[in-house]
């Protein structure tokens, strides 16, 4: 499905302005939905507006094209398919043209049927499964302004009164929903800004709604919006009191009134209750003439973000431990080469002290971070300087050129990587020339697939070379971790001269290319 502003650069002329002006009021217009028990359409001229900034011609807006569409959670809808992209002639719904060119709201009915465009066989099946599919529907048609300047058609629909009984909340959501309507018309909705709160958290209509004067005194509570009280200890009477009589903070209500903007802001009482508030000002006129607010009770929402917080401290918590124990090893292992003798089991020890220390480095990279994703083009960073400082010497230094990217890895990917990479390295300047030449590391992959390829300038595989046969201690753990426990492969080959200049006997050395399949994203649970 194409966005809202794809479909307007399409179909329409309007100008970037207009369309982030738009795309506001998309992004918020659920509020006036659900207190207007509606669905609510964003009609769009197909052949925009007149360039020279004029009123717009009815002959030059011939069509309309629907640029949003939303569904209150308060009432029943009217429109059972997706009308988003869809064109509506000026003929059959000549209301869109009239509240364009005359710049005011004004009401029409139309039938259901007229909503589903001429599939007729959809609206006989939705007239058996849903009796009265075929009843009016009363629309609304509100001019939608945008820097003086109307730019768009926003239409209210649902079913008429008369088939269908009110609640006794319906009567002031439909005011406070009207003087919102009226600020769409007047300009003065969606805010230019609004404070952010997190997605899960932010409030709707059904979650409780107060209604402010402009004195702030707090003219109408919602069942909902009461008993959210009650988790902030508030039992006494509502209406006519102002929320600092109450106790509570009523900052967000003032920075609503002084900012005209959207605000929020957050009541605990303890840790066991917190409740979220989003402040709405009310404009009429240019003045501020009151406010809606939205209440939820997000609880059990901050209960959980404690457990969270505690899980990942836990879990940064343990890394840590890990880190240090690794570390640990890796120094008994270097206390141990000093009363070794042989020196090839001082190598031997070497090596297994660096292979500690890799994964030492991936656990000390989450210790860092909250969750089990690391930066994996900054492991290899580490690694290579723990290599460098590892295997090199004054008067033979070694050095290991990294090019490319890989970006962020799951632990559990970036542990056997690491091992893979120390490896790599280590057989590369044990075989090659990391003083003369340096040892280059290329990083790299696309969405399916990771690739780390690593190019020494050394004599070269020897002919006949199979991984399976006359691969060492090494090269098996390589061929273990790439293979065995990420699905990836392995190839030798002999790699191009480059500028450095061949390797030892002209070769121009191996290249040791490793793919892996790149890990999907993890599936949320629930």
């Amino acid at each position: 499905m194409a966005s809202l502003a794809e479909i307007a650069r399409a179909k329409t002329s309007l100008d970037s302005a207009a369309i982030a002006h738009l795309q506001r009021l998309v992004s918020s217009w659920s509020l006036l939905s659900d207190l207007s028990f509606s669905d609510l359409l964003l009609y769009v001229p197909k052949n925009g507006l007149p360039s020279d900034g004029g009123e717009p011609d009815i002959a030059d807006t011939g069509e309309f094209v629907v640029l949003g569409h939303t569904r209150s959670v308060t009432g029943a809808t009217v429109h059972y398919g997706d009308p988003v992209g869809q064109t509506v002639s000026v003929v059959d719904n000549p209301l869109l043209a009239r509240a364009m060119t005359e710049q005011r709201r004004l009401q029409g009915l139309i039938t259901r049927g007229d909503l589903h465009g001429p599939d007729h066989d959809q609206l006989v099946e939705e007239d058996i499964r849903m009796p009265g599919a075929g009843a009016q529907i009363a629309v609304e048609y509100i001019p939608v302004r945008g820097d003086g300047e109307v730019v768009a058609v926003l239409t209210r629909e649902a079913e008429s009164a008369f088939v269908r009984h009110r609640s006794p909340v319906e009567r002031p959501y439909r005011a406070v929903g009207e003087r919102l309507a009226q600020m769409v018309a007047d300009g003065a909705f969606p805010f230019a800004e609004s404070e952010r709160v997190g997605e899960l958290r932010e409030p709707r209509v059904g979650d409780g709604v107060v209604v402010l004067d402009r004195e702030g005194r707090i003219e109408y509570a919602s069942p909902n919006a009461v008993s959210a009280m009650h988790r902030l200890r508030v039992l006494s009477n509502l209406e006519g009191r102002r929320l600092r009589e109450l106790g509570i903070d009523e900052s967000a209500v003032r920075r609503a009134f002084s900012s005209r903007h959207s605000t929020v802001d957050e009541f605990e009482e303890a840790e066991d209750a917190c409740v979220v508030v989003r402040c709405h000002p009310l404009i009429e006129h240019g003045r501020v003439t009151g406010a809606v607010g939205l209440l939820r009770d997000i609880s059990e929402l901050r209960s959980r973000d404690r457990l969270l917080i505690s899980k990942n401290t836990t879990i940064r918590e343990i890394h840590h431990r890990v880190k240090n124990n690794l570390q640990t090893i890796q120094s008994l292992l270097r206390l141990q080469t000093r009363r070794l003798r042989s020196p090839e089991a001082v190598a031997a020890v070497e090596q297994s002290a660096r292979r500690i220390g890799s994964i030492a480095v991936v656990h000390e990279t989450l210790t860092a971070d909250a969750g089990d994703v690391v930066d994996f083009d900054a492991v290899v960073s580490r690694l290579v300087r723990l290599v460098e400082e590892g295997l090199g010497a004054p008067e033979r230094p070694v050095r290991i050129k990294v090019s490319g990217s890989i970006g962020a890895l799951g632990g559990d990917v970036s542990m056997p990587l690491a091992v893979v990479v120390t490896e790599l390295l280590q057989n590369s300047i044990d075989h090659g020339s990391g003083s003369e030449h340096p040892v280059r590391v290329r990083l790299g992959g696309d969405s399916k697939e990771l690739s780390i390829c690593v190019q020494d300038h050394g004599p070269g595989v020897p002919e006949g070379f199979s991984l399976d046969r006359d691969a060492g201690l090494g090269l098996t753990i390589v061929r273990t971790f790439v293979v065995s426990d990420l699905g990836g492969r392995i190839t030798f080959a002999r790699s191009d001269a480059t500028a450095d200049g061949p390797g030892r006997g002209g070769s121009a050395g191996t290249a040791v290319d490793v793919r892996v399949p790149r890990p999907g994203p993890a599936l949320p649970l629930g």
